[in-house]
């Protein structure tokens, strides 16, 4: 289905869809982001990568023979720095006494590592969905997303989105039997969010013990052998070993359990429990659609479940072990965090899986009781505090609830370009969606045949 058709078919929910996904531009200065935008700075001021003289604005930082520097994955911050590098030369941007530091790198990143990568996963859903026929299922699709918390990140400069949108196509490609181009996406995966490498890792696995095919773990791993090249060659340059990540030279105002193990130790219960079920930070209430894919798993699925088949699926297996990976680092919470941004990437895949489902569509009260739910702390959240929940919190909607009275969101592009009150630019996103919601295809059959 070619997109051109399919826009030219559906003009005001196309545009009604972009602009409430990118309704929402994070320019707060939190260590997440800021970690980000600062190497893109001092390479635009100084021509390098040390963060020497912003080192007090981010505690996610790493220190290496008395200088500073990222800790983080590089793919985000170098994809996003030509961007910035374009706004410079066509002189939209200028430096502020000689600093480039500013709200402008937050909202290139933000656009580039978010809100693009968040409109490519609802692009491959519709397409997904146009292929199978289901037209009258693309409202529920697109909520299923925009009611988790991954649409939450969508709009700012942190990774996740990023990572998951990359997985999302490398899980395309693995369908379509192209093992190459899906390691090639998941080696960018990976250099975008490490803990993504259990991703190609569980691919690996199941063509090697169940699908018996050497073939194809060979073109798995020779598509990601380019990213490893790139991570050796950018650890070598940084800290003088092609094993030793920045993460192992993190700040000491860093609270993780050990260095030398890059804060891992074995998975902890209280820690699955807190990712999965959880009021805090538990899956299925921040991406409350799994709730209606478990419902339509067990009724499908009672009295002829084998493990084994199950546990070896494309998206169960990476979600298992990303899960137990994640489970056994000290700051598994993600800190200040909506839901479990760390799981971000394989949260993606479950719910693209759910969608691809012959049995979804069913149980309809069951799916906007739930969505429903997710989806009104999700623009709560977009509203107000965004993804800066606290790490002990339990109820997350009383809590969005209470910040309706102090805490409103100014990065939005209405506040951003007129300076209006962020609750008046959250009735403009509503009608946006009500705009979505009201002009949403109903006929898909005839932009299959074309």
């Amino acid at each position: 289905m070619p997109l051109k058709t399919f826009i030219s078919q559906n003009k005001l929910f196309t545009f009604c869809t972009i602009i409430f996904c990118c309704w929402y531009i994070d320019v707060w200065e939190n260590s997440n982001s800021c970690s980000r935008v600062l190497p893109i700075a001092t390479f635009f001021e100084q021509g390098n990568f040390i963060l020497d003289k912003y080192k007090d604005k981010t505690i996610d930082i790493s220190v290496i023979d008395g200088h500073y520097y990222m800790d983080k994955a590089p793919l985000p911050s170098f994809i996003t720095l030509p961007f910035f590098g374009i706004l410079k030369w066509l002189g939209i941007v200028k430096p502020i006494e000689g600093s480039y530091y500013g709200k402008a790198i937050y909202i290139t990143g933000a656009i580039v590592c978010g809100i693009i990568p968040f409109l490519l996963m609802l692009f491959y859903v519709a397409k997904s969905l146009i292929k199978k026929q289901r037209k009258e299922l693309f409202l529920m699709a697109f909520v299923a997303y925009l009611s988790s918390f991954i649409f939450v990140f969508a709009g700012t400069f942190f990774a996740h989105v990023l990572a998951a949108s990359l997985l999302l196509m490398a899980y395309i490609q693995y369908q379509d039997h192209k093992y190459y181009l899906a390691g090639l996406l998941c080696g960018l995966g990976f250099l975008t969010e490490y803990t993504t490498l259990w991703i190609i890792f569980s691919w690996l696995l199941i063509e090697l013990f169940k699908n018996k095919s050497i073939k194809n773990s060979i073109q798995l791993a020779l598509g990601f052998s380019p990213a490893l090249l790139v991570i050796f060659i950018y650890n070598f340059y940084f800290t003088g070993s092609p094993f030793k990540m920045l993460y192992l030279f993190v700040a000491d105002n860093f609270d993780v359990a050990s260095k030398s193990t890059y804060g891992l130790s074995f998975p902890k219960l209280n820690a699955l429990y807190g990712l999965i079920i959880s009021e805090n930070r538990g899956l299925l209430f921040y991406a409350p659609v799994l709730i209606y894919g478990l419902l339509l798993f067990f009724t499908k699925r009672i009295g002829s479940l084998k493990m084994k088949k199950y546990f070896l699926h494309p998206i169960i297996l990476p979600f298992i072990l990303t899960t137990l990976f994640i489970s056994s680092h000290a700051a598994w919470d993600g800190g200040w965090s909506y839901g479990p941004r760390h799981l971000t990437a394989v949260a993606s895949l479950l719910i693209f899986g759910l969608i691809q489902s012959d049995e979804f569509g069913k149980y309809k009260v069951i799916f906007w009781i739930t969505c429903g739910y997710g989806l009104l702390c999700t623009l709560l959240a977009k509203l107000t505090v965004i993804y800066s929940v606290p790490p002990l919190e339990e109820n997350i909607l009383s809590y969005l609830i209470s910040k309706l009275k102090d805490a409103f969101n100014d990065g939005n592009i209405l506040s951003l370009l007129t300076q209006q009150k962020p609750v008046i630019s959250f009735y403009f996103f509503l009608l946006f969606f009500l705009a979505m919601f009201l002009s949403r295809p109903k006929k898909i059959n005839n932009i299959i045949g074309q």
